[in-house]
């Protein structure tokens, strides 16, 4: 219980410590060389999944993957299902935050440049969108799907989240910090996702009652 209790915690810390290190004028310490060495050194199964993955989650394409995904789940486990769902899309928003912190991406030689607005790096919003989405949809699988579905959600989420916040990395779109950036955002996140997901049956319940 008292893990529960400070795992939050714990990831509302690490990114804002994380988000005060990417402000600096340059890359974190050691961040160059592991960014390089992933790079050079990616499997290529790895990078060829990364190629497929990254369309469906850029700007352009997640707003459609996502309404897809909540009519999926419309379909599946109805409306109270949605609401969760919901309250997980908009916390993707916290990809804004890049637009506040203005570090640049790498380059294709893997160096530092200087930043372009609109084209911030941190947090990667891929690793974001990736990370509270599947999660989310773990959170929903438990409650309204069979042990086996709940678990084969799971696995997919996880193997999507870290194909992704690799080849983030290994494609040179973004350094390290901004993928641990977008992971302890998205697990923040998804605290409170599954929070309201625990108290949703009371607030709906209060309603009734309040409307009767």
């Amino acid at each position: 219980m008292g893990s529960r209790r400070w795992a939050p915690v714990a990831l509302v810390s690490a990114s804002v410590a994380s988000t005060f290190a990417a402000r600096g004028n340059g890359p974190f310490a050691g961040e160059t060389g592991v960014t390089l060495w992933i790079h050079r050194n990616s499997p290529g199964p790895v990078d060829r999944i990364g190629d497929v993955l990254e369309p469906l989650f850029n700007d352009l394409a997640a707003p459609t993957m996502f309404a897809a995904t909540c009519l999926f789940v419309w379909w599946r486990w109805g409306l109270r299902a949605i609401a969760v769902l919901g309250l997980a899309g908009a916390l993707t928003g916290l990809t804004r935050v890049g637009d506040l912190v203005q570090r640049p991406r790498p380059t294709a030689s893997g160096s530092w440049s200087s930043y372009a607005y609109g084209n911030g790096g941190y947090p990667s919003g891929h690793v974001v969108f990736v990370a509270l989405i599947s999660g989310t949809l773990a959170i929903l699988a438990r409650r309204h799907g069979s042990a086996a579905t709940a678990t084969w959600v799971a696995v997919v989420g996880v193997t999507l989240t870290v194909v992704t916040s690799w080849t983030r990395v290994s494609h040179l779109e973004h350094w390290p910090l901004d993928v641990v950036g977008g992971l302890t955002m998205a697990g923040a996140a998804l605290y409170g996702v599954a929070a309201f997901d625990h108290r949703l049956d009371n607030l709906m319940a209060r309603r009734r009652r309040s409307g009767a």
